[in-house]
């Protein structure tokens, strides 16, 4: 019997895949735990393993398409088995398994609801009656009196974009499984209306020169890594009442212990940056200020105990935050080696799940860029982030009350004020600084 191969879901935001290339042409054979293939999501590049023994027996979607998760890419067969060809998953959407308890199901089929739209708070994401219940009870509360199971369907993130963009639901016509619509689905309607809108007026028999506006350079949609960046800088500022609060730091000590690094360095070992310091510094930090390594998630505040720095790093398409995990355990050759690490393969688009998930605390660093200062966005759902300007020499008093040059940086932390207070973060800033015109007490 044929087996199916799915587009699989990496991520919890993810709704789709892209399929870069095949690692295994139709007719090789193929192991269990073999990768045969790579996706691209928003964030990664991922490979994906072959599920049992057989051979590529058929593939239905080619480098370049985009499938959401769920359907069926290819199949394997065992060796000699002959297998009917399938239906491209563009052309007969298969419809993705949803996970409820007998009794979800029951209750869910009398009132005629669609248990793909249900969060599931039950074992792994298992939908439970209470999960349908308050889904019933939140429907109501917004005005209907009864589910009506002839609702459009839609991914979650499609009609939380439909809202932003105003598109009519009605107007979309889903790609998705079973024809549920996805977020780039409405991504291209709003594309449309923008276009038709933006469409010259039919010429007026009128001898005035109409007015123009100004010449359009080009358009580019949202998708990808950008179209995520949107959705989740838009839902932070949106649903997050963040706060800034701003510190100068006298860089002198550590831009010192910086070079001191790089010139007694052994050849072959990882270059220690400022960047890594930073890392070093805010881990030691918020080993002391635990609430600001700290999330808002489902109504309630969440304190990690691991320290996972994420580092904001530039890539083509936008932007990335691998993360550091267990910062505060690690060295600083360490921290630069693992720094290291991910920007590189970040940059050349190998970084893997476990490279970008579990981050606790951002830090983004546009020093490098000849930025003095700047604002960052909280990344959901962690509750801050620290933006870090370049060093410049200024004017600051001296002990004995004269003046004296030194390069100072200012660093700022954008806070979720649902989580932490400015006294909280001075506290930590104020730290922070400490331990950077100190940085003996790093080490």
């Amino acid at each position: 019997m044929a087996i199916p191969i799915i587009m699989p879901k990496f991520e919890m935001a993810q709704e789709s895949g892209t399929i870069v290339r095949w690692l295994k042409q139709v007719g090789d054979p193929v192991h269990k735990g073999e990768a045969i293939l790579e996706v691209e999501t928003d964030k990664i590049t991922m490979e994906v393993e072959s599920p049992a023994d057989g051979v590529l027996a058929q593939v239905l979607a080619e480098p370049g398409a985009r499938v959401p998760i769920g359907q069926p890419i290819a199949y394997l067969a065992a060796a000699g088995e002959a297998i009917a060809p399938t239906p491209s998953p563009a052309n007969a959407p298969a419809e993705r398994a949803v996970k409820a308890t007998p009794i979800a199901q029951k209750l869910a089929d009398e009132h005629g609801i669609d248990l793909s739209q249900v969060p599931g708070t039950g074992r792994d994401g298992q939908i439970t009656r209470q999960d349908v219940e308050a889904f019933i009870a939140k429907q109501r509360s917004a005005g209907r009196a009864e589910v009506s199971g002839d609702k459009v369907a839609a991914v979650p993130a499609a009609r939380r974009l439909a809202g932003e963009l105003g598109v009519a639901l009605a107007q979309v016509s889903g790609s998705g499984p079973g024809g549920r619509i996805q977020s780039a689905d409405v991504a291209r309607v709003a594309e449309a209306q923008v276009a038709i809108q933006a469409a010259p007026a039919p010429a007026s028999p009128s001898t005035a020169e109409p007015q123009r506006g100004p010449a359009v350079r080009q358009r580019i949609p949202l998708s990808g890594m950008r179209r995520t960046i949107a959705q989740r800088m838009s839902q932070s500022t949106r649903e997050a009442p963040q706060f800034n609060v701003s510190v100068d730091v006298d860089m002198s000590r550590a831009l010192a212990i910086v070079e001191d690094w790089r010139a007694t360095q052994a050849e072959g070992q990882p270059k220690v940056t400022l960047t890594a310091l930073l890392v070093k510094a805010c881990a030691w930090a918020l080993r002391g200020h635990p609430a600001l390594n700290a999330g808002f998630e489902d109504e309630m505040i969440v304190e990690w105990s691991d320290i996972n720095i994420g580092v904001a790093v530039t890539v083509d398409e936008g932007l990335i935050v691998p993360v550091i995990h267990h910062a505060d355990r690690l060295s600083l050759l360490e921290v630069a080696a693992r720094l290291n690490d991910v920007a590189q393969r970040g940059r050349e688009g190998r970084l893997t799940l476990a490279d970008v998930q579990g981050g606790t605390f951002t830090i983004s660093n546009l020093g490098m860029f000849a930025v003095d200062r700047f604002t960052a966005i909280v990344n959901p759902p962690q509750a801050a982030i620290l933006a870090v300007g370049r060093a410049t020499k200024r004017v600051v008093p001296a002990d004995d009350g004269q003046t004296r040059i030194a390069p100072m940086a200012t660093f700022t932390v954008s806070a979720d004020h649902r989580v932490v207070d400015g006294a909280q973060v001075g506290r930590f800033l104020s730290d922070l600084q400490r331990g950077l015109e100190r940085p003996g007490l790093l080490l």
